[in-house]
C-alpha cells in the first residue's frame, strides 16, 4: 500500500513539473497606428492658415480636437477585434499609437467620436493619459456633463473681405451626442488593400477628418457658438449629426 502511494506521489510530481516547464505561448500581436489628417474639404489644415468652406467663406482654425474611443477592427474573415482606450486627436499631430491587436488581415475600422459613458463622468483629475486634465480644457465644469467630445474654434469671414474676422467656437459633448463612425471595406475596390498585421510589426490606417463636412450648411456667422449643454444646444446636436460623415480613408 505504501509502495502504491509512493508511486502515485512521484507520478503527480512529474506531471506538475512537466506542466510547469511547458513554454508559455503568447498570442502574436502588432501595433495599431492611426495617421489622421485634419482637413477643410480637400485642403489639409495648418493652424492659422486661411481656407474656404462650402459656403465660399474664408475660414481659419486655431483649435481642432476630438476624442476617439471604442475602436473596433473587422478582419477579412468578418470577425472583430475591440481595441481599448481613448485617444485625443489634435490639430498639428498626425501619428497616434493606439494599442496592440492580434496578427491577421483587417478590412475596416469603426470608432466613436467622444468618450464612452463609463469614463465620461469621471473626474479628469483622477484620470491618466488622454483623459487627464488637458490644456485647453476638454471637459465641462461638472462630471454630470462630462468631457467635451469635439472642440473646434477659429475665425470666419463675416463681411466678404476674404479675411476671417469673426470668432466661432463649437464644443460638442454629453452622452447623447456620442457618435459612431464606420468606414468601408478597405480590402475591396477602390482600395483593394487589406491591412495585414504581422507579429511584432504594425499596421497604419490613414484617415481624413474633414471639418468642412462637420460644418456642413451651418451659418457660421449667425450660429457662431455652441457647447451642447447651455449655449445653442440645437446647433450642437446638428453638428454632432454631421460627425459620421466627417471621416474617410486617406488612401
Amino acid at each position: 500500500m505504501k509502495s502504491t502511494i509512493k508511486v502515485s506521489f512521484l507520478v503527480l510530481v512529474a506531471v506538475v513539473l512537466f506542466t510547469g516547464c511547458k513554454k508559455k505561448t503568447d498570442t502574436p500581436t502588432a501595433m495599431l497606428m492611426l495617421h489622421i489628417h485634419t482637413n477643410i474639404d480637400t485642403d489639409e489644415v495648418d493652424q492659422g492658415s486661411v481656407y474656404t468652406n462650402a459656403a465660399g467663406q474664408s475660414i481659419s482654425l486655431n483649435r481642432a480636437e476630438y476624442y476617439i474611443s471604442g475602436i473596433k477592427l473587422t478582419k477579412t474573415d468578418g470577425s472583430t477585434v475591440d481595441v481599448s482606450g481613448t485617444t485625443l486627436v489634435q490639430l498639428g499631430i498626425e501619428e497616434y499609437s493606439v494599442g496592440n491587436v492580434p496578427t491577421g488581415s483587417y478590412k475596416s475600422i469603426s470608432f466613436n467620436v467622444g468618450v464612452q459613458s463609463a469614463d465620461n463622468h469621471k473626474d479628469p483629475s483622477t484620470q491618466t493619459g488622454a483623459l487627464a486634465v488637458q490644456n485647453p480644457v476638454m471637459n465641462y465644469s461638472t462630471t454630470a456633463n462630462g468631457y467635451i467630445f469635439l472642440a473646434v474654434a477659429g475665425l470666419v469671414d463675416s463681411n466678404a473681405s476674404g479675411t476671417p474676422n469673426k470668432a466661432f467656437s463649437y464644443q460638442i459633448g454629453t452622452d447623447a451626442l456620442l457618435k459612431n463612425v464606420t468606414l468601408g471595406d478597405h480590402s475591396a475596390a477602390p482600395y483593394n488593400a487589406p491591412y495585414v498585421a504581422t507579429a511584432n510589426g504594425s499596421i497604419t490606417i490613414h484617415i481624413i477628418g474633414d471639418y468642412g463636412k462637420l460644418f456642413g450648411n451651418t451659418d457660421m456667422i449667425q450660429n457662431s457658438q455652441t457647447n451642447s449643454t447651455d449655449v445653442n444646444a440645437a446647433l450642437g446636436s446638428t453638428l454632432a449629426g454631421n460627425i459620421p460623415s466627417m471621416f474617410d480613408y486617406e488612401e
